[in-house]
């Protein structure tokens, strides 16, 4: 297979830089099956034809899709963010990229209907085979959680073959119906839902979509663009001749048929990753796998410069690095058991709205929130958001699925006010929210009673000057 391939002329000016190496011409060694060694960055910048920004996102998710192609190192992924921020936009665009036979797509199932589909009867075992192997299995929709829990065992590699009885009617009377499971699947989940189950949160890489303003004046951009001639963009689209090259390229992966990728040095990468944390917890278990799953990946895609003599498959050192790299983006949420969403929520807007109470209020209230007596409601939380973004934060959101996450994970305390100040709104049935991290500027800005550091510095220029008349 060759990858020398020719662009056709644009639709418009290109905006996504130079030719991409995964178009690059030079011819590599005979064992490289054709493909140049790429990067992550590169398989990001063919997503971004169209999927804009989200960097991080799309790399894991693509990882996690790559990751079916392996024998038991298969990525679990959760998508969790507000509706239209794009979530099921960014899979079904990624599973463009993969072969049609390999994935396994559902808007939604219940828990029975995803067992009776498609599998082969084995007269001997007396049951229905599902074969899961090196598939992608992708829920475009919140499934039913008495299906996610019936899934738990799958998505924990707990066995090879995962039996399930299931009792159906037939001729007016009850029947068990066994099914099993047979391999692995990389599982991507979309979900609007905040609240999920922490069984189901450890078993898999938690992402959300982005929604800066940035990324929206993109996709709004690239929307008109399509949208005026949806074929003309389709056309060009599977014109672009790096595009071409990545779906080749998963193709040739598929169709090497690797087991297992070998991990040098496992003593230094759990140096690494234990340098990470403050406390050791039960659920760094698992994500130690998913570290090792994404290092994995990595080496994947770059399956036929990673082969050994030997034939065995070996990570480089670059791809630990670069695995490490993009873990350490969702780390601090992975490890609070929280959406990125709901982790963003709370530092663009209720840790922010709690320092302006702070600083606009008066002595009594600087007193009592600094003992933890006064919070910030979840009115003046849903107000800041007003004045920051111009449109409305839903209240049942906030009240029912952020801020309970928020509150399970530590990060919040909630409770109703102690001490009544001057200016409160003297209303002691509402819970005050409490924000528990806070970054060493913050505690500073509180402890300096809600003067930055430039106003400090201006004042203590102000005080040498007068000093000095």
């Amino acid at each position: 297979m060759s990858n020398v391939l020719t662009a056709p002329a644009p639709l418009d000016n290109d905006e996504d830089g130079p030719e991409s190496e995964l178009t690059a011409s030079p011819t590599p060694p005979t064992r490289t099956a054709g493909f140049n060694e790429i990067t992550l960055d590169d398989v990001a910048k063919v997503l971004s034809l169209t999927i804009k920004d989200d960097d991080g996102n799309k790399k894991i998710v693509f990882l996690a899709m790559l990751s079916a192609y392996t024998d038991k190192s298969q990525i679990n992924v959760s998508l969790n963010a507000p509706s239209a921020t794009g979530k099921t936009y960014l899979a079904t665009q990624i599973a463009k990229l993969f072969p049609a036979d390999d994935k396994i797509e559902r808007s939604g199932a219940s828990p029975t209907s995803f067992f009776y589909g498609e599998g082969v009867e084995d007269k001997v075992r007396k049951a229905k085979i599902v074969s899961l192997k090196r598939k992608i299995l992708i829920f475009y929709e919140q499934p039913n959680p008495a299906l996610q829990e019936k899934l738990r065992a799958l998505l924990s590699h707990d066995s090879r073959e995962v039996v399930h009885s299931l009792t159906n009617k037939k001729g007016g009377r009850n029947q068990v119906d066994t099914i099993i499971i047979e391999g692995f699947a990389a599982t991507v989940f979309c979900s609007a839902n905040m609240v999920l189950d922490e069984q189901e949160t450890t078993r898999a890489i938690l992402v959300s979509p982005e929604a800066t303003e940035a990324k929206l004046k993109q996709a709004i951009h690239l929307q008109a663009r399509r949208g005026s001639n949806e074929d003309e963009f389709d056309d060009w689209l599977e014109s672009r001749p790096e595009r071409t090259a990545l779906m080749e390229r998963v193709v040739a992966i598929r169709d090497e048929h690797v087991d297992e990728i070998i991990i040098e040095d496992s003593d230094e990468i759990e140096r690494r990753f234990v340098k990470q944390l403050h406390a050791l917890q039960p659920r760094h278990q698992r994500d130690m796998s998913h570290l090792q799953q994404l290092i994995k990946a990595i080496a994947l895609l770059n399956v036929w410069h990673r082969r050994r003599t030997d034939g065995t498959v070996v990570a480089s050192e670059s791809d630990i690095d670069e695995a490490f790299k993009l873990w350490s983006e969702f780390f601090e949420s992975q490890n609070l058991n929280l959406p990125p969403a709901v982790m963003a929520i709370y530092k663009k807007y209720v840790v922010p709205a709690y320092l302006d109470k702070y600083k606009q209020g008066s002595q009594n209230t600087k007193d009592a929130m600094r003992l933890g007596y006064v919070g910030v409601t979840p009115n003046e939380v849903s107000a800041y958001y007003v004045s920051q973004e111009g449109s409305v934060l839903n209240g049942d959101h906030l009240n029912k699925q952020i801020l309970p996450q928020l509150e399970r994970a530590g990060v919040i305390t909630r409770k109703k006010p102690q001490k009544e100040s001057e200016d409160d709104l003297n209303d002691r049935r509402t819970r005050h929210i409490i924000p528990q991290q806070l970054t060493d500027e913050e505690r500073k800005y509180i402890g300096n009673g809600g003067i930055d550091d430039d106003q400090i510095d201006l004042l203590e220029e102000m005080s040498k000057l007068i000093d000095n008349l």
